[in-house]
């Protein structure tokens, strides 16, 4: 469990990250005192007087102390209390004026966490299958007439009968296994076209893009079919394209999305406060406060940063309530300084909301990879390392590869399998592995290998004995807001009723619509103008049949140029 995993560290470097006295790394002082998988309470990180404020020269946006801070207050404040007795009890012994993870402790027995609950996700000997691109053909007149003849053909099996090749699906992953448990964050490394994306894709749940997969993906006891069915919100994937509305300020971005999870009021005793009061501390926690009220923008209409946009989303993450989080190529386009903000909101949302993250880095400073619970390195769709960060390079070591004194972690796993590259220890020339099936293979057959499927196994084991796909499925009932009318269905994926998400909607577009008025009201009279030079050229048609021709022509002509111009 991630309590007990001896090998969480980290070490200061004056960037972000935190190291003992004694020089050896310790994750505890940056992500504060971690709660035990079973609990489920969450656990803010402490105060840090020494948490730095520059980072490549660049200032840091994002405060791991203010975030909890802010948080903390939210939660005591719109949460429903418990009774005074059970409060003070709770809070006997303990000088503090408020413990969060007791206080939480005690309410979840009553009511859950009002934010998030655990989940966790596991995947055990994962393989995804897709398309062969060499089989690809261009659809011609008669590709549907042959797609007939083929299914009719393969219910008498002639298709096994005829092939040469046999199966002609093309093995993207093979034999991937690991655990992400709640409260900690996964580095997925590996570089372009190694498989990091589609094993980001399949642990986000998004896999009707591909042929097949083997294996199996747990969400905290919930399968893949069961939480895209009912539980869809609980997993989110963000890919490496940020995709915002641009005419949208920050605070109105941020606001639809509270709007739409706002948990019901079996969970609140104050919706209209805690909305306005958690939009604050999620710009507050995010460093996005002096941007709230400028638009998003994208490539074509300038808005925030590139930093500041990735910072939306991981807000808007957190308003959806969601346990799983998939970041797919995220700091792709990012100068350090606002990659390492990113990551830092990251590990808030992380620690404060016990989530489990997955996140997919090309490039990694030495900062942003120690804020990393646990690593994983891909190549060629084969998984050569999975375990904690402070194992990854003396376990490359041990197979001969050197680490260069003035490299980076991350860039030296992902140049283990490039020959030229690469630095042998002396003694290995003729052992080291030299392919990603050589380091597979070592991999399969190491004692890392065995303690991950062990943990996978006692992780696997303590979801079905704490009955936490029970628990999840409760907690996501309870956020529903049309629950106590019964006006959504029980399984329903949506937490909204369908009258409440149409005005939420209608409200979005219109604030779109005057976010873009000046373009529109230029579209409109363009229209007019263009409108009055065609109804002058066309003016007084005589009623016979060549004015009816005529009538028509000048009809496309004003759909097809409002079609090109709209």
């Amino acid at each position: 469990m991630s309590g007990n995993n001896p090998f969480n560290s980290r070490s200061d470097d004056g960037g972000g990250s935190i190291t003992d006295r004694d020089g050896s790394p310790s994750s505890d002082e940056l992500k504060g005192k971690r709660l035990s998988s079973s609990s489920g309470s969450i656990l803010p990180a402490p105060e840090r007087a020494d948490e730095p404020d520059m980072s490549f020269g660049e200032p840091l946006h994002v405060s791991v102390t203010r975030g909890t801070s802010r948080f903390k207050s939210i939660q005591r404040t719109y949460s429903k209390p418990l009774t005074l007795d059970e409060e003070e009890e709770m809070m006997a012994g303990d000088g503090s004026a408020f413990d969060l993870t007791t206080w939480l402790s005690g309410r979840q027995q009553q009511q859950g966490p009002p934010f998030a609950t655990r989940v966790g996700l596991v995947f055990n000997e994962l393989s995804v299958y897709g398309d062969n691109v060499g089989d690809r053909h261009i659809a011609t007149l008669a590709t549907p007439f042959w797609k007939l003849a083929k299914f009719a053909m393969h219910g008498f099996g002639i298709p096994k009968l005829m092939s040469k090749s046999g199966d002609k699906h093309r093995l993207l992953l093979k034999n991937m296994s690991g655990v992400v448990e709640d409260g900690e964050m996964l580095l997925v490394l590996g570089r372009p076209g190694a498989g990091c994306s589609t094993l980001l894709r399949v642990l986000g749940n998004h896999r009707k893009t591909y042929r097949r997969i083997d294996g199996s993906v747990s969400y905290g006891g919930l399968t893949p079919e069961e939480v895209a069915k009912s539980y869809r919100g609980q997993v989110a994937y963000n890919a490496e394209e940020d995709m915002h509305h641009p005419t949208l300020t920050v605070r109105q971005t941020l606001d639809f999305a509270i709007r739409c999870k706002m948990p019901s009021t079996r969970m609140l005793k104050d919706r209209s406060g805690y909305k306005v009061e958690f939009l604050d501390t999620l710009l507050d926690m995010y460093g996005l406060a002096g941007c709230a009220d400028t638009i998003v923008g994208n490539a074509f209409l300038r808005g925030v940063s590139g930093g500041e946009r990735k910072r939306v989303s991981i807000a808007e993450q957190v308003a959806s309530g969601a346990s799983v989080d998939v970041w797919d190529g995220s700091t792709r386009g990012l100068d350090s300084s606002s990659a390492l903000d990113y990551v830092r909101s990251l590990r808030i949302t992380t620690d404060v909301l016990r989530k489990s993250t997955v996140v997919s880095i090309y490039q990694a400073s030495e900062n942003i990879y120690e804020l990393f619970d646990k690593v994983m390195v891909v190549d060629e769709g084969r998984q050569l390392y999975f375990g904690p960060v402070s194992g990854a390079v003396a376990y490359f070591e041990s197979l001969g590869i050197q680490k260069p004194l003035r490299q980076t972690t991350a860039d030296f796993l992902t140049g283990v399998t490039q020959l030229g590259e690469r630095r042998i220890v002396p003694g290995f020339e003729d052992r080291a592995p030299r392919s990603a099936e050589d380091f597979e293979r070592m991999w399969i057959e190491s004692t890392h290998r065995s303690i991950v499927m062990q943990q996978v196994s006692a992780f696997e084991k303590q979801v079905q004995e704490d009955a936490r796909g029970h628990e999840i499925r409760e907690f996501v009932d309870q956020t529903k807001m049309g629950a106590e009318s019964n006006r959504l269905r029980r399984r329903s994926p949506y937490t909204s009723t369908i009258p409440y998400q149409f005005i939420q909607l209608f409200r979005r577009e219109t604030a779109i619509m005057w976010g873009s008025r000046y373009t529109l009201a230029f579209r409109t009279a363009y229209q007019l103008i263009f409108a009055a030079i065609v109804g002058a050229l066309f003016n007084q048609l005589p009623e016979t049949t060549d004015g009816a021709f005529l009538r028509s022509g000048v009809l496309f002509f004003a759909l097809l140029f409002s079609r090109r111009t709209g």
